[in-house]
């Protein structure tokens, strides 16, 4: 279990490189994590591909997740 840990906190080039980071450091896989936050795989996958863009809602999603999950 990770805490204290912040999506901010991460230190990356970019959101999509900390989202990365973060699915590995919570050993997830992209389908768990994407289902865990309420999108669907196949989003997930492209915005970790540069296809679509890292979106307001999507850094909100993640951080209500890690609230949830007690990993702030």
């Amino acid at each position: 279990m990770v805490t204290g840990m912040k999506f901010k906190d991460i230190e990356c080039l970019d959101n999509v490189e900390r989202l990365l980071v973060l699915r590995k450091r919570l050993n997830k896989k992209q389908y768990e994590f994407a289902r865990e936050i309420g999108v669907s795989p196949n989003y997930l996958l492209s915005v970790e591909n540069y296809k679509k863009p890292f979106t307001k809602s999507l850094k909100q999603r993640i951080e209500k997740y890690l609230e949830m999950e007690n990993y702030e």
